[in-house]
C-alpha cells in the first residue's frame, strides 16, 4: 500500500511540475485576419483582464484561445499580440526575477516569437501615434528587455542578449524606461566594455542624478576612476 501511495504522489508531483507548461501549439506561427472570430476575442478579452490579479487563470483562458485557432479560428493582429502579452507576464511574477504560473522556458520562447513577429510591423516611428501602436511598443520594451536580462542572468550567449535589448531601447518612451538602460548597462558590463556603460550611466545621471538602478554605479570606485580620465 506505501508503495502505491508513493508512486501516486510521484505521479502527481509530476502532473504538477508540468502542468503550466505551454503547449506545443502555443509556439506555431498563425495566420493574422481582420477580425478575430467572436469565442477567440472574448477568451482574450477575459485572459487579458486577469493577467496581473490572477495569472493562473488568465493562461488557462489564452491558451483555450489558442487552442480554438490551431483549429481553424481567426484572430487579428491586436488580439494576437495580447495572447503573446499575456503569456509572457503569466510566465513570471510581476516585479520579480521568479517564474509563476509558467515556467523560464516557456517566457524566453514567446518573448524571441513576439519580437520577430513584431519585426514584419511598421517601424516603431509610426507605432506611437496610435492606442495600438502604443501597445506594440510596450510589447517591444517588455519582450527585449526581459530577454535581456534573463539572458544574461542565465549565461546565454551576451551579444544576443544585447541584441534583444537594444530593440527594447527602439521602444522607450522616455525617463519612465531607464531601466531598460539599466539592463543594457549590466550586459554592457559583463562583456567588459565599460567605456560604453559608463557613457550610457553619464548619460543618464546627468539628465536624472537620482535614478534607483544606477547608484551602485555612480558610487563605484571603478566608475569615479573612469570620470576622472
Amino acid at each position: 500500500m506505501k508503495k502505491i501511495v508513493l508512486i501516486t504522489l510521484l505521479c502527481l508531483g509530476l502532473t504538477v511540475a508540468n502542468a503550466n507548461e505551454l503547449p506545443k501549439f502555443a509556439f506555431k506561427q498563425y495566420t493574422i485576419s481582420e477580425d478575430s472570430d467572436d469565442k477567440v476575442h472574448k477568451l482574450i478579452k477575459e485572459g487579458s483582464q486577469l493577467v496581473f490579479p490572477e495569472p493562473i487563470k488568465a493562461r488557462v483562458l489564452l491558451v483555450n484561445a489558442l487552442s480554438l485557432i490551431s483549429k481553424g479560428a481567426k484572430i487579428n493582429e491586436y488580439d494576437y499580440l495580447w495572447i503573446q502579452y499575456g503569456l509572457m507576464k503569466s510566465s513570471m511574477q510581476s516585479g520579480s526575477s521568479t517564474y509563476g504560473p509558467g515556467t523560464k522556458e516557456d517566457y524566453l520562447h514567446i518573448a524571441r516569437m513576439v519580437l520577430k513577429f513584431l519585426e514584419h510591423s511598421k517601424g516603431t516611428g509610426d507605432w506611437i501615434f496610435t492606442e495600438k501602436g502604443a501597445f506594440k511598443m510596450e510589447v517591444c520594451r517588455e519582450a527585449g528587455n526581459g530577454l535581456g536580462w534573463t539572458m544574461m542572468e542565465e549565461g546565454f550567449a551576451l551579444d544576443e542578449a544585447l541584441s534583444y535589448v537594444n530593440k527594447a531601447v527602439e521602444c522607450m518612451r522616455g525617463d519612465e524606461d531607464n531601466f531598460i538602460f539599466d539592463t543594457k548597462v549590466r550586459i554592457l558590463l559583463k562583456m567588459k566594455r565599460d567605456n560604453d556603460a559608463y557613457k550610457l550611466v553619464k548619460s543618464v545621471l546627468d539628465q536624472n542624478s537620482d535614478f534607483v538602478d544606477f547608484q551602485d554605479i555612480k558610487n563605484s570606485n571603478e566608475y569615479n576612476k573612469w570620470l576622472k580620465k
